[in-house]
């Protein structure tokens, strides 16, 4: 009973205790369950109206992109370019989902026939035209055999005897075959977008007319301006009420998106005076071999930044230093260490000659590894059937199933010498105009007919040690010291500012970036700065990064963010009170010249310190006067003027003008209603098309929470 008595006294404990535990518990439960909810949030790089873009997702596109475009240019490509990539996927996939939810308000759907028209029918898409894998190599028309081929290709049923390699290869065709499907899609409804937005706007009589009426009359004048920067400023005053008023009135212009201000010093990596001389002192050792050996394409290859160039060059292509270099010495002579623009040049002369400066020529590469014969009958048959009268371009273009004419142009020694090697080059400098022949090279054997040559010109060979100087590890190394001596002594953004100058550092101030930038200030690679910058707070300073191949230290601090909204009045006030400074100065210019009444340019002339000038075909609607670029008010005033008669003074942007209307052509052609209508129907559809182009149609109101600083 004692026991139960005790246990009864503590029962409120015991609740109290219970239900903690099972609070926690309830809790832990909760949390475990969120945990992957809360993880998939972190991986989204955007959310769109509620609508998430996952980071796989998005990879995943941004990798299909930048395969199709190595496909295409057939190279790999620079950090900058591949954030651009990752930018316009971005981009893309945001407008996507915006643009799909109006389309389907609007109900436009792109149906089944509709797409297979698109696709195979008599309405192909400008997709597909404008794919290189679905043009004629020769023409760079669209080839709809050429689509038709990899379509029976990657829908074929038929994939016995297919390689591992080649099912993988079919499997990604397939792949890039689903994306352009969605491009058709998207494009189509585009264009079905574009059509109706346009459609909506429609062009009255009224605006017709006053279209006819603002081309009908021009007008030529003379005119004298004075600048309003001819007065000091401190001659009128702007009131802060006056700036607060304007910007309540521009407030809508200065809408901003999510930024963040920062400060930044970019140390140039420049090679010092060491560095020339070690590049200089290297080169001066080498020139006696130079001059000596009879190896001089090794020497060159093994000590020059651009390999040996085995040919000849006209002299007109020579630049200054070099012309005069062939002009007073003879082969075998040795020039240099010459520096130009940061690279020094070793020049040796190694021959002079009179032969044709281009030639024009047919090409055709010849199958490798055949038999002797069999490869003598091929070339034999082909040189006659071009003797035989039937052109080059005709027998390449039906050897090659149409993939080539063989046409090469004009070539230079040197131009052809970059593409192939010196023996080819050799025999296509030396061959037999119209004459088909088989020549051979280091890269293959080829059929070649030159078909034209330049007269012959002075030529020389020149071998060039070229070395450009680049700082060195020590030179390096002590810029990146001196830097990091003097962040980490003025470790906070206020000393940075204050002590920079004195340590020979600029400090760039006040540099707005946004979450989509790619670089700052014109410095490749800085990518890595913008992201830190969103993810640092106010007065943090970033460490040293090396940017643009090696060639800036670059560090940053985070001055302040901005929100996105509007511009504060702060930040725009001395735009603003500019705008007010220069119309008091119109104003006050205005008034002055008034009350001087008088009545020929040459005395506004005289007092505005300038001369007459004179201008032609000027109307109410030419957008940028000759000479004076775009000025309303004399759109406006200069075709109502009386002719011979000063008028003006008038305030323009930047200056104030006074006028003489010289001539005034008033136009014949009687109205045609329905022609004024067309030409401002065109110009309206244009603008709509510019506006339905631009992705602030349909972002104006979305809300758009960015994530992509977070990972890129």
């Amino acid at each position: 009973m004692a026991t139960l008595e005790k246990i009864r006294s503590k029962a409120v404990l015991l609740v109290v205790v219970i239900g903690v535990a099972l609070f926690a518990f309830i809790i832990e439960s909760l949390i475990q369950s969120l945990g992957p909810l809360s993880n998939q949030k972190k991986e989204n790089i955007v959310v769109v109206n509620g609508e998430a873009i996952h980071y796989h997702d998005y990879q995943s596109k941004v990798e299909e992109r930048s395969n199709a475009l190595k496909r295409n240019s057939n190279r790999t490509f620079t950090d900058d370019e591949q954030n651009q990539i990752r930018q316009i996927v971005l981009n893309e996939m945001i407008d996507g989902i915006l643009f799909s939810e109006e389309t389907k308000k609007l109900n436009l759907v792109v149906s089944k026939d509709e797409y297979k028209d698109l696709v195979i029918g008599d309405h192909t898409s400008p997709v597909l035209q404008q794919m290189p894998d679905f043009q004629n190599r020769q023409t760079g028309q669209f080839d709809k055999t050429a689509l038709l081929n990899f379509l029976q290709m990657i829908e074929g049923d038929n994939q016995e005897g297919y390689s591992n390699e080649m099912l993988a290869q079919l499997m990604e065709m397939k792949k890039v075959w689903l994306t352009i499907e969605e491009q058709i899609i998207q494009e189509q409804l585009k264009r079905k977008f574009n059509a109706l937005i346009s459609s909506a706007i429609l062009t009255n009589d009224l605006e017709a007319k006053a279209a006819y009426e603002n081309n009908k009359t021009s007008v030529d004048f003379d005119y004298v301006s004075q600048a309003y920067t001819s007065i000091p400023d401190d001659q009128v005053s702007v009131s802060d009420a006056e700036i607060q008023k304007l910007y309540n009135d521009r407030k809508t212009l200065y809408k901003q998106p999510e930024a963040t201000l920062i400060d930044y010093i970019a140390v140039n990596i420049l090679p010092n005076q060491a560095d020339y001389q070690a590049v200089e002192t290297k080169l001066d050792g080498l020139k006696e071999q130079f001059a000596s050996s009879a190896n001089v394409r090794e020497i060159v290859q093994n000590n020059s930044d651009v390999p040996y160039l085995d040919a000849y060059v006209a002299y007109t292509d020579l630049d200054e230093n070099l012309k005069h270099f062939v002009d007073e010495n003879s082969t075998g002579a040795v020039d240099g260490p010459v520096l130009t623009n940061g690279t020094y040049n070793l020049y040796k002369l190694e021959g002079e000659k009179t032969a044709p400066d281009s030639v024009k020529f047919n090409i055709l590469a010849l199958p490798m590894n055949t038999d002797e014969k069999l490869f003598k009958n091929l070339t034999d048959s082909l040189i006659q059937v071009v003797k035989g009268g039937v052109s080059f371009a005709d027998m390449a273009s039906n050897a090659t199933n149409g993939q080539t004419n063989g046409d090469m142009g004009w070539v230079t020694e040197a131009q052809l010498t970059a593409q192939s090697d010196a023996q080819l080059t050799n025999e296509v400098f030396g061959a037999v105009v119209n004459e088909p022949f088989v020549a051979k090279s280091t890269t293959g054997s080829f059929l070649v007919q030159v078909t034209e040559k330049t007269r012959p010109v002075r030529k020389y060979k020149i071998a060039d040690v070229q070395v450009r100087v680049i700082p060195s590890q020590d030179t390096k190394t002590r810029l990146y010291n001196d830097i990091s001596q003097f962040v980490s002594t003025n470790h906070s953004l206020k000393a940075l500012k204050e002590n920079a100058a004195a340590a020979g550092y600029t400090v760039q101030t006040d540099v707005e970036v946004t979450k989509d930038q790619i670089n700052i200030g014109g410095i490749q690679s800085t990518r890595q700065i913008v992201q830190w910058a969103f993810n640092h707070k106010k007065d943090e300073i970033s460490d040293i990064y090396e940017c643009q191949n090696a060639e800036y230290f670059v560090v940053a601090a985070v001055e302040g963010k901005l929100v996105e909204g509007y511009r504060s009045l702060a930040s725009v006030s001395d735009i603003l009170k500019r705008e007010l400074i220069n119309e008091k100065k119109g104003e006050k210019l205005v008034a002055d010249l008034q009350a001087k009444k008088f009545s020929t340019l040459e005395q506004y002339a005289e007092v505005m310190n300038t001369t007459p000038q004179s201008v032609k075909f000027v109307t109410f609607s030419t957008p940028n006067i000759s000479g004076i670029g775009a000025e309303p008010v004399l759109n406006a005033k200069a075709p109502v003027a009386p002719v011979d008669q000063i008028s003006g003074p008038y305030a323009g942007k930047a200056r104030v003008y006074v006028i003489n209307v010289t001539n005034k052509n008033v136009s014949e052609a009687p109205y045609d209603a329905e022609l004024q209508k067309r030409q401002a129907q065109m110009q309206n559809t244009y603008r709509m098309y510019q506006l339905t182009q631009s992705p602030e149609l349909l972002r104006e109101n979305a809300k758009i929470d960015n994530h992509f600083d977070r990972f890129f």
